[in-house]
């Protein structure tokens, strides 16, 4: 009669239960990331009611989130997204102020790309809806880049063949991700303070915004180039924002009271509005309330 158990047996027993393990392990440690990433969605849907609650009262977004607190927020945890390791703001470098439109419902303005190691992202749209969005890859000069931090010079490749390339100063990287329509969704700005120079080639029907301390521009299979110049003048600090069409045509807001300009192919349009004396990282805040200068011309070719 056999005893026991031969070499080979252990050792398919050992594989079945390590491997059991493995996905027990892998199951947990799914349920632990999905309960974080509920908390953060839980979290920017507080955020977005108190920006609406905002905006009924004030009628505009706030500039900083920090405005929400104490009036709207009371619980400062709120903004502490459960996936961020440190204990801080994990929202504000994200926040995107934009002047409220109606037909401006579908963009995004927060973003926390903190989930299931990165290859999530949870999003807030103007609609007050929250969405967990696919993260889409952005490398630069052979390297992946991380969202929420700034690039100099080499060129930035998007996942939908859009290339941004970096002549001077920073571009940050907010995010590239899926939209509610399962579109591809790129955001990427100019720090505050910042001389920077870089040309876009968007030839997809995806989504594509930059943002500037002056211009928050949507594209569409357009190749076009933005120069912003930050400057101290007698004491008043400005942002001049300049794009040039080469193809296609934008769609350009300016921050400060929402008027929208389309550029077209062989325009450009040149936005110089105030902004602030002491710079703050990520992505840049809409401008102080005083009416921006605005110049648009036509390149005649001929």
């Amino acid at each position: 009669m056999k005893k026991g158990f031969s070499l080979i047996e252990v050792l398919i027993l050992s594989f079945i239960g390590i491997s059991i393990l493995i996905l027990i392990i892998g199951v947990i440690s799914n349920s632990r990331e999905f309960a974080r990433t509920m908390g953060c969605v839980n979290n920017i849907k507080s955020i977005a009611q108190a920006i609406e609650n905002y905006q009924a009262d004030f009628k505009e977004t706030p500039v900083t989130l920090n405005s929400l607190i104490p009036a709207y927020i009371q619980n400062s945890n709120v903004f502490h997204c459960p996936s961020d390791r440190e204990k801080r703001d994990s929202y504000s470098d994200y926040y995107i102020g934009r002047f409220f439109a109606e037909e401006d419902t579908n963009k995004v303005f927060l973003v926390c790309p903190r989930h299931f190691r990165g290859r999530r992202v949870v999003l807030g749209y103007l609609s007050y809806a929250v969405d967990i969005g696919k993260t889409k890859p952005v490398n630069w000069s052979g390297l992946n880049t991380e969202f929420g931090k700034t690039y100099s010079g080499g060129i930035l490749n998007f996942e939908d063949g859009t290339k941004v390339e970096i002549y001077s100063g920073k571009v940050g990287v907010l995010g590239s991700f899926t939209d509610t329509e399962d579109k591809i969704y790129s955001i990427i700005y100019v720090p505050e303070g910042e001389n920077t120079t870089f040309e876009v080639d968007h030839k997809t029907n995806s989504r594509f915004e930059i943002i500037t301390p002056a211009v928050i521009a949507g594209v569409e299979g357009t190749k076009f180039k933005v120069d912003n110049e930050y400057k101290n003048d007698s004491g008043i600090p400005l942002d001049k924002t300049v794009i040039s069409v080469f193809e296609g045509n934008i769609e350009v807001m300016e921050r400060n009271q929402g008027r929208r300009e389309k550029i077209q192919a062989n325009e450009w349009i040149m936005i110089e509005t105030r902004t602030y004396e002491e710079n703050k990282k990520g992505v840049p805040r809409k401008p102080p309330k005083v009416k921006p200068h605005i110049i648009k011309k036509i390149v005649n070719n001929s």
